[in-house]
Order: C-alpha cells, then structure tokens, then sequence
C-alpha cells in the first residue's frame, strides 16, 4: 500500500518546496495543511505541482497556536482526510521544516521490514514525567495567546491564567481522568492504518480531554497509544527519537536547527526524517536534497 504523508506548514517556503520535491513518489500521497494566517504560503502550495505523487492542499484550514488544542485539531484533521483516501501502510506526520534523510526506496523498505509497529517518541527522563503530569493535572486557560497576541492581551490572558494555575496549586487541585499514566513525546509520529483508525475513532473524547491541557500535541498520541492494546505494537519507548525514528535535537536546541557542519551526521543517523531546518542555513538543505534526491533520480 502506499504511505501517506501529512504536513504542517506556517512558513518557511522554500523548505516546504524542497519537502514536497524530497516526499515526490508514486508510493506516496501528501496532504498538507498551512496555518490560516500564512496566505502567500497557502497560495504558492496550491499552485505546485508534483511528477509522481498526488498532493491534496486542505483548503478548510485553521489558524494553529503553539501549545494550544488547535495543535490537536489540525492533526485530527489530516489523519480524517487521509483516512478517508485511504488505506495507506502508514501515516507520518511532519511539519514544514521537516526533510527526509533517507532515500524513498530506504524509507518505504524500512517499514515493510517493521510492518504493523507504532513510530512514537516516548520522553522518559523525570524532569518530562514530572512535566507531564503538571500540564495534564491543571487547567491551563488562554492557551492560544501563551505566545501570542498583543503585548496587553497576552499580559492579561497571562495574569489570568497564573492566577488560576496558582489557586490549584494551593487547593491541590487535579483533573480526573480514566488514565491513570500518561506520557509526552516527539508530536512528529509514523503509524499504522488500524491505529489512525483507532486514533480518529477516540477524537471526541481527546479533544474533551486536552482542550485544558499545555502542549496537547505532545501527549495525547503517546498517552492514547499506551493506555491501548496498540502499546505491544510500539516500535521502541525507549527514547523519543528511537520511537520515532526521527533526528530531533533538543540538547542544543528548542529545538536545534540543523547546519551544513552536520550533513555527515545526518547522513549517518540510523533515523529516517530530522527537524529542524532553517533557510538561514540553506546549505544542508541543498547538500540532503542532492545528495538523496537527485541520486534517486539518477537510479531510476
């Protein structure tokens, strides 16, 4: 079957384009969502055309905030869309400075090797299972303005939300649920038809039970996938990269931006996709694509 490949995008277009070009295959359909404010991007993504692949560009889109329930939602809303094409071997889902680095034929052998496992990062250092629960056991209110809005709303929306962060800590306050564990990792996933499936059949419940929570994206898969009977099916919980077989650097970064003094290391990972990259640093970008890419091109 083919795989289906699901984007994020806000900015950063010449990434983008070089994204598409890298996931163009006959193997592979890409859907691809662009934040509601980004309206020069949204139009150069309907006018491109891929050689072999198919392209679907949602044009119901919303605006996404960092930390926020929209981050859930506009995943929800790709994993439907997808489905409804469908069936597809797996669903990955990327953002828009995210690049292959690993050829089509390497990455689509690969998952045949492990068909039928999860791709998720799981992050099991305590400082993020601390982190976790404070997120999931408070109410977190004004979340779409946490970065965001002007300098008097997000001071309001700010003092506000402390406030009452600040009350439940006093009281002892925590949120009920039917989990009892939870867990956050990489939102970047890859994963099977019968857990999408499974995934957009829990939608209601996850959007009623995150609406509240800080950094949704980042729990909610984990968390569903392990309170399931898909928790056997998980690739490796390891370490979040492992899990999702993608070069992510927070040590370095928030996370790190991938320079052209790293193109031997990504060359060399044992991962398949890395974030983040940066058109401050175009070099690396062009180095994996000709390096990749036009090889491929070359094979055929």
């Amino acid at each position: 079957m083919k795989h289906a490949y699901l984007i994020i995008a806000h900015n950063e277009p010449t990434i983008l384009k070089v994204l598409l070009q890298m996931l163009d295959d006959d193997r592979n359909d890409i859907y691809l969502h662009v934040d509601l404010r980004a309206a020069e991007l949204f139009s150069m993504a309907q006018g491109f055309q891929l050689k072999k692949g198919k392209l679907i560009v949602l044009k119901e889109r919303i605006a996404v905030h960092w930390g926020d329930i929209s981050q859930v939602e506009v995943e929800y809303r790709l994993f439907e869309i997808a489905l409804k094409n469908g069936p597809y071997a797996y669903y990955h889902l990327l953002s828009g400075v995210d690049l292959p680095i690993k050829t089509q034929d390497y990455i689509h052998d690969f998952f045949k090797r492990h068909a039928g496992k999860e791709f998720i990062g799981f992050w099991n250092e305590p400082i993020h299972r601390r982190d976790v629960y404070r997120k999931v056991y408070r109410y977190y209110l004004f979340t779409s303005y946490f970065k965001e809005g002007s300098y008097f709303i997000h001071g309001i929306t700010a003092f506000i939300r402390n406030v009452f962060l600040a009350i439940q800590k006093i009281i002892k306050f925590r949120r009920k649920y039917d989990w009892d564990v939870f867990y956050k990792g990489f939102t970047w996933v890859s994963i099977t038809e019968h857990f999408c499936h499974y995934l957009v059949e829990k939608k209601e419940y996850i959007i009623k039970t995150f609406k509240y929570t800080l950094c949704p994206d980042e729990i909610f898969i984990q968390t569903l996938v392990w309170n399931s009977p898909f928790q056997a099916n998980i690739y490796d919980s390891s370490a979040a990269s492992k899990g999702s077989m993608r070069a992510i650097d927070w040590q370095r970064g928030n996370p790190y931006v991938w320079k052209q003094e790293d193109f031997e290391d990504l060359k060399s990972s044992p991962y398949l996709f890395a974030r983040k990259f940066s058109s401050e640093y175009p070099t690396i970008i062009y180095s994996l694509f000709e390096d990749l890419y036009k090889k491929s091109l070359l094979l055929e």
